[in-house]
C-alpha cells in the first residue's frame, strides 16, 4: 500500500512541477498578464492573442491566484486617477 501512495505522490508532483505544451511559465506569463487582464476588463478573450498564459494559468496555482487578484484590483481600481 505504501508504494501505492508514494506513485501516487510522485505524479502528482510531476503534473505540478511538469510544464504543459505551449505553457509560457511563471516569468514570461507574469511579464504579459496586464496585456491579459486589459483585454478581460474590455470583454474580449485573452486565449487567441496569450494561448501559453491561459495554459499557465490552467496549471500553475500560485499564478492564477496573481491572475485573479490583478483581474480583481483592476476592476475596483482602473479608473482611478493617481494623485
Amino acid at each position: 500500500m505504501l508504494g501505492r501512495v508514494v506513485k501516487g505522490a510522485r505524479r502528482n508532483i510531476d503534473e505540478l512541477l511538469g510544464a504543459r505544451p505551449g505553457d509560457v511559465g511563471c516569468d514570461a506569463g507574469m511579464a504579459m498578464m496586464h496585456a491579459y487582464v486589459e483585454l478581460e476588463l474590455r470583454g474580449e478573450n485573452p486565449i487567441g492573442p496569450y494561448p501559453g498564459i491561459a495554459i499557465h494559468l490552467a496549471s500553475c496555482p500560485g499564478c492564477a491566484a496573481d491572475h485573479l487578484g490583478l483581474l480583481e484590483a483592476a476592476r475596483e481600481f482602473g479608473n482611478q486617477k493617481p494623485g
